[in-house]
């Protein structure tokens, strides 16, 4: 027998929330508060940065260095976003979090919404899987293949660029601590990234959930408008008041999504942009082989980033579209002050948007990619 959705949900979000609660950034917790290991994250996560500036200094005459010293601070900066929002909207998360499960409860009997439910918890149980093994384990892997060449050839490389301060790294003893260092910044810091992506993730379906629900319960509304019978008046009453209420409330459940993480949706597309360039950039002077994974990996993250939001849009143009196509004039005058309410507020789709700038779509990725091969182009050219 099939698990029921919300069970897996439940399952996923605790996985999830377990990884941010050992890191102490787990502010979809309603009794929140920072930690001790909110303090160490915070301080080792500054470290990192601190470093990492260390080194454009330190490599200021040495292009290859300093541009890979680059592509490590644009890791530190898509952290340090994440710490943001966990820290800064620890109120907004937590509500997030209720309505998601609260999406979940609203659906009874009706198998077609039974169905929107499982089909979108598969999808999320499944992609967060995907997306743990693939980040995780490519992180992993960048630790673990320097030591591999250097047990086989003896060649001194790191898995990142960052260096520690007054560590010579072509010694032995300064090898091994930059090593040791960049592995247990490995090791804390990939459980974090992919929990709170999994937890966004599953917000940003949530929207999906409740577009098409509402999509099926339009269908309903149709239905009961053609219909006839005695109590058909006060049910195309009840079901157009409650078709108004879940659009309300998941105009509202945008709105914080929008409002808690619309400054992190740039940071991510810029960091990951300008990571795409420089790694491209480093690969032009020597085979970086943690770089042949990172271009695909990021490129793909990105594309993943904008589609969703092309979703998203979609879906709300769709269901502005299916408002308007309900018989509405066999409607009682009653019901339709209720569906010009319905009708204006479906034609003002609520999207997400790229730190309020510009709506995150496909549009987007295809700007911004022409963007980064300008830029790249640049770079190859001073050089």
């Amino acid at each position: 027998m099939a698990e029921d959705p919300i069970y897996t949900l439940n399952r996923m979000i605790k996985r999830q929330r377990l990884l941010l609660k050992l890191i102490g950034l787990d502010g979809y917790d309603r009794n929140y508060r920072i930690n001790g290991p909110t303090v160490m994250v915070v301080c080792l996560a500054s470290m990192f940065l601190l470093t990492s500036l260390y080194d454009l200094v330190l490599f200021k005459n040495d292009m290859f260095n300093f541009v890979y010293v680059l592509i490590t601070i644009f890791f530190a900066t898509i952290g340090f976003g994440r710490i943001s929002v966990c820290l800064a909207y620890y109120h907004l998360l937590p509500n997030l979090l209720d309505q998601t499960y609260h999406t979940y409860r609203l659906v009874k009997d009706d198998e077609r919404e039974k169905r929107i439910l499982s089909w979108y918890t598969q999808l999320f149980e499944r992609a967060v899987d995907a997306y743990s093994i693939i980040f995780i384990g490519t992180s992993f892997a960048a630790a673990l293949f320097p030591l591999g060449v250097y047990l086989l050839h003896g060649e001194r490389i790191l898995p990142y660029g960052v260096v520690l301060p007054f560590v010579d790294p072509s010694s032995q003893v300064g090898y091994e601590l930059n090593y040791i260092y960049q592995v247990s910044c490995i090791i804390w810091t990939p459980a974090g990234l992919v929990a709170s992506e999994s937890m966004v993730f599953a917000l940003i379906l949530n929207i999906c959930i409740q577009y098409d629900i509402l999509a099926v319960q339009l269908l309903d509304l149709d239905e009961l408008i053609r219909s006839q019978g005695p109590l058909r008046e006060a049910l195309i009453s009840q079901k157009l008041r409650s078709i108004l209420r879940g659009q309300q409330r998941l105009v509202s459940f945008i709105s914080t999504i929008e409002d808690s993480h619309t400054v992190l949706s740039g940071v991510l597309v810029l960091s990951l942009g300008l990571q795409i360039v420089i790694t491209l950039f480093v690969l032009q002077f020597s085979l970086w082989i943690p770089g042949l994974v990172l271009i695909p990996t990021f490129s793909t993250q990105l594309f993943l980033f904008c589609l969703l939001g092309t979703v998203i849009e979609h879906k709300g143009v769709k269901f502005s579209e299916n408002v308007y196509n309900l018989t509405w004039n066999e409607l009682s005058t009653k019901d339709q002050k209720n569906f010009r309410l319905l009708l204006l507020s479906s034609q003002h789709t609520k999207t997400l948007t790229c730190a309020r700038m510009t709506p995150i779509c496909l549009n987007l990725f295809l700007n911004m990619s022409r963007t980064f091969y300008s830029f790249f182009m640049m770079l190859r050219n001073t050089t």
